[in-house]
């Protein structure tokens, strides 16, 4: 007698098996159907067939993600306290400087109200661009400001396998915490590679959505669509400006039609989890942590430690207890935030501030300064 259940069973499975294999390749190459068919040995109907099915149709967005190490960019984290008359005026006023100052995200804080903010920036502008966030702080922009550098940035991949593509539900029992703490490997430092504003455009519109043509990608940024596919693939692929690709299981994200924040409420609980003056055994220890698990979406390394965790809220309480000695013996140096994500924005490489003609990146410090005396006055005045 042919047992159903059973049969049922091992069909689910393999088709888990299948969808964890495309989220890997995904992670690697991006949604290319047939390269991913022919790496995993799958027909490429079938690969088709489950990228629509249980990604797309499910709202799953995929993004590129820089190689900021390749671009020659560093990462400042900055926590920010708004002065109160800009409060209400904080999220405008944040995302005005994705335009002029190389801000890439932020995030305000549920119990402090502190924005946590993101900054991609060129290295050779990194201590300017510091020096400019003070500046505003000074003129009372910030009733408090902190500013940490960091060497690297990444996402790390989805790890699918604790992932069901049907429910959206994760299967994930924690860890026994180990008692032998891995070491910390140095992070080899890449060459900057060349790339002129076309690669750029690239990266910023695979940023927002990977999931397109380039042809459709040609039509968004007024390029032939021959020239657009030679940069890619000449430029982009070959010289490895895309780190890898991010598949948005936590479903925040900004919808540009619509022109607003979009997040699924209710279901993850967004942590940001930061150590400040961290040995490197503490360092390694927490990102050890944070890697064994499916939630981590980004960490910041060196010299300190910052990183983007997205918690199930049926399981915040067992990630605390999962962290619990660590944050015991570190104390002060970890933090522990959770982020409001109504109040968060994510934007694109900055790419209008790179100069085609002399390709080199461009800060103009004055000029954002002027900016936001004039945004001061119309306060005081009540225009605003």
């Amino acid at each position: 007698m042919i047992n159903s259940s059973n049969d049922s069973d091992i069909r689910v499975q393999e088709r888990n098996s299948g969808l964890a294999k495309l989220a890997k390749c995904i992670a690697e190459v991006g949604p290319q159907i047939n390269l991913i068919a022919r790496t995993t040995q799958q027909y490429k109907e079938s690969v088709r067939y489950r990228y629509h099915k249980f990604v797309v149709d499910r709202g799953l967005t995929i993004q590129a993600s820089p190689n900021y190490s390749k671009l020659g960019f560093r990462r400042l984290i900055i926590l920010a306290k708004f002065a109160n008359d800009f409060e209400v005026q904080a999220p405008v006023i944040l995302s005005a400087m994705s335009e002029f100052c190389y801000l890439h995200s932020f995030t305000r804080t549920i119990l402090s109200h502190e924005y946590i903010i993101h900054v991609a920036v060129p290295g050779e502008l990194s201590d300017r661009c510091a020096s400019l966030f003070r500046k505003l702080g000074e003129m009372g922009l910030f009733t408090g400001l902190k500013i940490l550098e960091f060497q690297e940035m990444r996402n790390p991949p989805m790890k699918a396998e604790y992932y069901d593509f049907t429910t959206g539900n994760w299967s994930f029992a924690w860890p026994e915490v180990q008692s032998k703490t891995p070491a910390l490997a140095s992070a080899a430092r890449q060459e900057v590679e060349k790339y002129d504003k076309l690669d750029l455009l690239i990266l910023k519109e695979l940023e927002i959505d990977a999931n397109r043509t380039l042809v459709k990608i040609s039509d968004n940024v007024k390029v032939n669509s021959k020239t657009l596919e030679f940069h890619f693939i000449s430029h982009v692929q070959a010289r490895g400006l895309i780190k890898s690709y991010k598949i948005g299981w936590p479903g925040s994200r900004y919808d540009f039609k619509l022109e607003k924040a979009l997040s699924k409420r209710h279901r993850y609980i967004e942590v940001a989890i930061l150590l400040e003056h961290g040995t490197r055994t503490e360092n390694a220890e927490l990102m050890s942590l944070l890697n064994n698990t499916p939630f981590l979406w980004s960490e910041a390394v060196e010299p300190n430690y910052c990183a983007e965790v997205y918690i199930p809220v049926n399981t915040y309480i067992e990630f605390l207890e999962y962290i619990g000695d660590f944050a015991a013996r570190v104390g002060d140096k970890l933090k522990v935030f959770e982020m409001d994500q109504t109040r968060a924005l994510r934007f694109t490489i900055g790419h209008k501030l790179f100069d085609s003609e002399s390709k080199t990146w461009q800060l103009d410090s004055e000029d954002i300064v002027r900016k936001f005396e004039n945004l001061k006055l119309s306060i005081k005045s009540g225009a605003i």
